[in-house]
Parts: C-alpha cells; structure tokens; sequence
C-alpha cells in the first residue's frame, strides 16, 4: 500500500471516529485542483459515480473553492455562501436524493495548494454537524496536513488527461483488477468494460493493462 493510501485509510476512520459519519471520501487533488484518486467509507459506488458524472462541478465544497474560503475545516454552510444559489439549489437536490443532509470538508495543503481532502457526510438520522463537532476535527486537520507534505507527486499528474471514468478504470486496474472485477464494482456490462479499456489503452498509447499500469504509476 503506497503512502497516499495509507493516509486515506488512517483519515477515513480517525475521522469518522471523532466525529461521526454516515458517509466519508478522501481524495488528492491533482495540478488542475480536481480532486482524484478516491478512497470511499460507507458510500456505495452509484452514488460517487452519479456525482462524478453530473454533479462535481456543481460542488460548492470542491477543492478550488475551500482554498478561496481559505479555511481547513470548511462547511456545507459556508461553501454554500459562496457559491451561485441556482448551482447550490441542483447541488442540494443531489444530496437529498441520497438522503443527506450535511457535508463538511477537510482540506491538507502544500504551500498553500490543496493536495489532500476528506469529505465526511451525514445523513438523516445524525442530523447536520454542530460547530463544537467541526472544532474538535481541528487537531486531526494538523496530523493530515504533516503527513501530506511527504506525499510524492505520482499518478494525479499522469491522470490528469483521463476522464473521471477513465481514472476509476485505471485506478481499479492498479489494484489488480480483472474485467468481472470492473463490471461489479463500477456497475457495467462487461462489453462496456471491454470498450472502456480499449479507448484507454488507445488514449494512453499502450497495447495492454500491464503497459497502462507502467505508463500511469512506474
């Protein structure tokens, strides 16, 4: 397990410990400050997949407006203030859709750049976060943002070219997964994987996934 995943790992329990969590999400953010490389608690595929499809950009907790809000605890509220109202509207309907009903963010930085994230989500039955809640993951914010100063630069600037699908596929196949493993876990038929896979292997200019992992991870 390499040092971004260990971090995630770590930062989805701790977290969700100190402060309980329906829902949780770690990501780095790539040179584009889009956030990539997921690592999910709780939260099932289609949801993750829906908002990376239709509603990422609609974020108003997403990592190029927490560094102008410029905090490292930032909530829904307060992403929310910032944003346009009709795009924070649609935003809030996704997250009704999926019965949530708060989200704060917790944002590492490098040189005043985001590099990591963690999302954490509540739905109904544990009601919004209280700001004593949000004060307490303060002292947790400060062990993230040490550790993610020694994060080395890898993958999210080589998948920077890929679409959110594409970076998924090519994520999974890191982690050694076949076709059937694919189909599962990103809820496709397996001629859609194949046609998925074909399009990398021709985007990234290799012959097979065993070249893809070399030229996007080695």
């Amino acid at each position: 397990m390499n040092a971004a995943h260990e971090l995630g790992n770590y930062c989805l329990h701790a977290f969700s410990q100190q402060v309980p969590a329906s829902l949780a999400a770690f990501y780095r953010v790539d040179e584009q400050l889009q956030a990539c490389d997921f690592q999910l608690l709780g939260m099932q595929p289609p949801m993750h997949h829906h908002y990376l499809e239709h509603y990422r950009h609609l974020d108003p907790l997403n990592p190029d407006n927490c560094q102008a809000i410029g905090l490292p605890v930032v909530s829904l509220r307060q992403g929310l203030a910032r944003h346009d109202a009709a795009r924070g509207r649609e935003y809030l309907g996704f997250l009704r859709q999926h019965r949530v009903v708060d989200v704060v963010e917790i944002v590492a930085c490098v040189d005043e750049r985001p590099v990591a994230g963690l999302s954490l989500l509540r739905e109904g039955a544990l009601g919004p976060f209280e700001p004593s809640e949000l004060e307490r993951l303060l002292p947790l914010h400060g062990l993230m943002q040490m550790a993610a100063r020694q994060l080395p630069k890898t993958a999210p600037d080589r998948l920077a070219g890929l679409t959110p699908r594409e970076r998924e596929i090519a994520l999974l196949l890191q982690n050694g997964a076949c076709n059937k493993t694919l189909a599962r876990q990103l809820e496709l038929g397996l001629p859609t994987v194949k046609t998925h896979l074909i399009n990398l292997f021709r985007k990234v200019g290799v012959k097979n996934r065993t070249a893809l992992i070399g030229a996007l991870f080695l």
